[in-house]
C-alpha cells in the first residue's frame, strides 16, 4: 500500500471488524494495530532497514487539560525515497484519568521488524500499563497520521 493510505486502510480494517475509533478499548485497538502490522506492508518502507516499526509507549502527561494517563501504539514509517527525513507515524492513543496508570509508571518499547512481533506482543500484553487499562473505556481515543 502507498504510505499516504496507512490511516485510511487501518480505519477500514477497524470498520470491517465491526469497530470504530470512538468505542475502542486498548485491548481491541492494540491488537488491531498489531494485526495490521503483521499482515500489511507499506511501499518503500523496508522493515529490515527500520523503515516500518512499532512503538508502544505509556505514561502520565499534561497537555494543558490536566494530567492524564496515556497508552499509545505507533506505527512508524520511513520511506526510502522521501526527501523529508522525518518519519511518518500512525498513532493510536488512549487517554485515561491519571489514577488509571498510577502503578504503571512510564516507558516505551520498540518493535523493529515483523520478526520481533510475537515477542513485542507478549511484552505489551504483560506490561503493567496495558494490564491497568486494557479493558477500560478511555476518556478519549485519538488516531493521527503525519510527520513526527
Amino acid at each position: 500500500m502507498k504510505p499516504r493510505m496507512v490511516k485510511t486502510r487501518f480505519l477500514k480494517r477497524l470498520e470491517a471488524a465491526g469497530h470504530s475509533v470512538d468505542t475502542l478499548t486498548p485491548a481491541v485497538g492494540v491488537e488491531a494495530l498489531l494485526a495490521y502490522y503483521a499482515e500489511e506492508r507499506v511501499d518503500g518502507c523496508p522493515p529490515d532497514e527500520d523503515g516500518d516499526m512499532l512503538l508502544f509507549q505509556w505514561g502520565t502527561d499534561d497537555w494543558g487539560d490536566g494530567p492524564a494517563f496515556e497508552v499509545s501504539i505507533v506505527r512508524q514509517l520511513i520511506v526510502d525515497d522521501d526527501e523529508d527525513e522525518e518519519p511518518r507515524q500512525l498513532n493510536l492513543r488512549f487517554r485515561f484519568g491519571p489514577a488509571s496508570g498510577k502503578s504503571a509508571g512510564e516507558g516505551n518499547r520498540w518493535c523493529e521488524s515483523p520478526d520481533q512481533l510475537a515477542k513485542f506482543r507478549r511484552f505489551v500484553t504483560k506490561s503493567a500499563a496495558f494490564k491497568a487499562v486494557s479493558d477500560l473505556s478511555p476518556e478519549s481515543v485519538e488516531i493521527r497520521f503525519g510527520r513526527t
